[in-house]
């Protein structure tokens, strides 16, 4: 099946809801990053008649949107973090084995063991920048054992993996600079500039939106080798929600921090340029 649009990949899912019935409430969807696997997601739940707006899960693992009928719920997984899923593990078989559930599985390379054997897969193959080549496998398909799968950097192994994105995610040599002193927010992988206005959505947002421009360069968080950051002054909210992420970013990955005078620091305290408008507790 070829899909040409978003809208056409929102219908599809909106459509596939009706035959879940038919043929199993467990879904693998296998695709490269970007190639429509939440919109597939929002479309089904469009078609469950779930009103709440889908969003990835990539970075809280699970998402769960309750059912109309009040039994069961649409359960979103993406394990594109995980190579070893440990708890989540747990998690997702108590939602497997709850026949009122509807399970997505995205990135389900970890967790294959957990998969019942006629679960469906989805494969979403893209052809250009609009178009999506679109295949329904399962138990009863000779493909299904062979069915192309993807490695952990985002790569089709369909794909060659060309030099010099191997050594980009073998190796990794990633300067990441985060300004988020302004409402525009800057980010910098080593020369290359993005920019983005998040508004209200900026600390729900703004670690999916850095992990897909890292994507977009066939790297991953471990390719990243030192993080600067804009301390001051600016926004207050903005300042506050940027310097938690590098931190925690730093901390984690082992990586120097530094502000934007080129001074490493173990934390980086933004500096707002005026006291905090923080209203003092009443007596």
């Amino acid at each position: 099946m070829l899909i040409h649009s978003e809208q056409e990949m929102l219908d599809f899912g909106a459509s596939f809801a009706k035959s879940i019935a038919k043929s199993s409430n467990i879904i693998e969807l296998v695709g490269d990053v970007g190639a429509g696997k939440t919109t597939f997601v929002r479309g089904l739940a469009t078609g469950l008649g779930i009103a709440t707006p889908v969003t990835s899960p990539s970075f809280t693992i699970s998402k769960s949107y309750a059912l109309p009928s009040g039994k069961g719920s649409l359960v979103h997984y993406d394990f594109y973090r995980l190579s070893d899923p440990g708890l989540m593990s747990e998690d997702l078989a108590e939602n497997l084995a709850n026949p009122d559930n509807i399970v997505v599985i995205e990135w389900g390379e970890s967790v294959s063991n957990l998969l019942p054997s006629n679960h469906v897969v989805i494969l979403i193959n893209k052809t250009n920048t609009e178009s999506r080549m679109i295949k329904l496998l399962n138990n009863r398909n000779i493909a299904f054992r062979d069915r192309p799968r993807l490695t952990r950097s985002g790569l089709s192994e369909a794909r060659p993996v060309t030099t010099g994105e191997r050594e980009r995610v073998e190796k990794g040599n990633i300067r990441l600079f985060l300004d988020t002193s302004k409402p525009e927010t800057i980010l910098m992988l080593n020369d290359k500039k993005y920019t983005h206005t998040f508004g209200h959505d900026l600390a729900e947002q703004l670690l999916a939106w850095i992990h897909d421009r890292l994507t977009e360069n066939h790297a991953t968080w471990q390719d990243i080798t030192e993080i600067g950051f804009m301390s001051g002054p600016g926004s207050y909210t903005g300042l506050r929600i940027g310097a938690s992420i590098v931190n925690t970013l730093s901390h984690e990955l082992h990586i120097p921090l530094k502000d934007h005078h080129d001074q490493t620091h173990p934390i980086i305290i933004p500096d707002y340029g005026h006291p905090a408008h923080i209203t003092p507790p009443r007596k």
